[in-house]
């Protein structure tokens, strides 16, 4: 990983053979010129390069292997070895010598990759010290490439910190470029992007309209899984907007996630919480249900989490009995898999449930051994607002003390958040 200029890697070997410059350079090169390349004041002509290496006994590819090629290769392997526990730190190291020797279009792409790392990993705080840095490289070994590079990492960061106005402005510009560029594949992905982004801010009538334009591109996307989501917005965008076009990219949805019962079932719920909330109940009864049972069991953690996602939508639209039937089987596998989160989420619902069934000694039960659970790893304001929902929960019996007991245990621990 060692980065060395041609004039280093002669000085070190020179040294390392005890040679001085006089006795190296012979009668053949001058003293002088032979300080200055080691100085990196003067790059050595092919011949030099294999008369040195001859005297030294080195390797004279080694020799012609510059900065620019060095770094090139680091990034390479870096890129090929995936996320190690020193990814950044080797990055970082390559940057420093591209940075160094000008070399913009490769500290654009070590950018590049550092941004994508520090997405993934969370790490918002170094994206915020970084991207005055990325926009001056693109600029200054600026074009269209490099430009959609940048605005397609910049629209994924506002993204995933939710400012989805400015995502969506990001990815506009990209499907902008990449249609003059007549990239079709970029102008898909940047076209279903956008869309997603005014769905975030459900403002559906804007990203149907752009949707709309992603059906004659979805044949460029990479693979069926990407054109199966297209597929899948679609069938969202049209039940909301009643287009009469729902069940048609439902079936082609289905289709294109062929075996794929994770995302096919997460399309199901997704349909059925849209149905939800359109008032569409008994439908999306039938498409919730039909998720769950469809999701696979083999992968206990995301069944779990899964049927946990599925159990609070049932229960915000008062589906109880299914809801009851799936939290049962929710607690069994959180039991089994030692899970403290998730039996927590399992009794809380399952108090939730028999809250709204009227059955209040029992919902009593279930909440405080949510509540012992959840005191186990859950920060301050967590259970704060669990305080104060077992406040009202008591006020709903009628036991006056233990509400004022929850509420006054809520409202301390406010004061300390």
């Amino acid at each position: 990983m060692e980065i060395l200029s041609t004039g280093q890697k002669i000085k070190r070997a020179r040294i390392y053979k005890g040679y001085t410059l006089k006795r190296l350079c012979s009668n053949r090169i001058s003293v002088s010129k032979m300080s200055c390349i080691e100085n990196d004041k003067v790059v050595p002509e092919k011949w030099v390069l294999d008369f040195i290496a001859k005297r030294l006994e080195i390797d004279g590819d080694y020799l012609k292997q510059d900065v620019k090629y060095q770094i090139t290769q680091n990034i390479n392997n870096i890129k090929n070895s995936g996320y190690s526990n020193h990814y950044e730190k080797d990055l970082s190291y390559n940057l420093k010598f591209a940075e160094k020797y000008h070399y913009y279009d490769i500290c654009l792409n070590i950018m590049h990759f550092l941004f994508n790392y520090y997405l993934e990993k969370g790490k918002t705080e170094k994206i915020q010290l970084i991207i005055s840095k990325y926009y001056d490289y693109c600029h200054k070994c600026f074009n269209k490439e490099n430009e959609i590079i940048y605005y397609m990492d910049i629209a994924k960061f506002f993204y995933t910190t939710k400012e989805f106005s400015q995502a969506a402005s990001y990815y506009n510009n990209v499907r902008i470029i990449s249609n003059d560029m007549k990239n079709y594949e970029l102008l898909s992905r940047a076209t279903y992007n956008e869309a997603a982004c005014y769905l975030m801010l459900e403002d559906y009538e804007k990203s149907y309209s752009i949707a709309e334009k992603m059906i004659t591109l979805i044949d460029y996307m990479e693979d069926d899984s990407k054109k199966a989501e297209a597929y899948h917005m679609l069938a969202i965008l049209s039940l909301r907007k009643n287009s009469g076009k729902f069940e048609e990219y439902e079936k082609k949805s289905y289709e294109l996630y062929k075996d794929d019962l994770v995302h096919k079932s997460q399309a199901m719920y997704n349909y059925g919480a849209v149905m939800f909330a359109l008032g569409l109940k008994k439908r999306a009864v039938k498409y919730v249900s039909s998720a769950i049972e469809s999701y696979p069991k083999d992968d206990k953690m995301n069944l779990v989490k899964f049927l946990l996602m599925s159990i609070k939508k049932l229960i915000e639209n008062d589906v109880l009995e299914i809801a009851q039937d799936t939290c049962d089987t929710a607690l069994n596998y959180a039991i089994d898999l030692d899970n403290v989160v998730f039996i927590e989420m399992a009794y809380h619902y399952k108090a939730l449930i028999l809250e709204k069934q009227g059955k209040m000694d029992l919902a009593e039960m279930y909440m405080n051994l949510s509540l012992d659970a959840l005191l186990k790893f859950a920060n301050s304001s967590q259970i704060c607002n669990r305080y104060i929902e077992m406040g009202d929960m008591y006020h709903k019996m009628g036991d006056v003390r233990e509400s004022i007991k929850y509420f006054n245990l809520g409202i301390q621990m406010e004061k300390r958040i």
